[in-house]
């Protein structure tokens, strides 16, 4: 019998985190990107 294996949550994505720790947080692009829904 197969069952459905969850996806793993904590996986992250290759490149997300070496891009993310060069960006300036505190950019309002950046803020600006934070605040808009972007599923809609």
């Amino acid at each position: 019998m197969l069952t459905k294996s969850s996806p793993i949550s904590t996986q992250l994505n290759l490149f997300h985190s070496e891009l993310f720790s060069q960006l300036d947080v505190k950019d309002p692009l950046i803020q600006l990107a934070n605040t808009i829904n972007w599923t809609v």
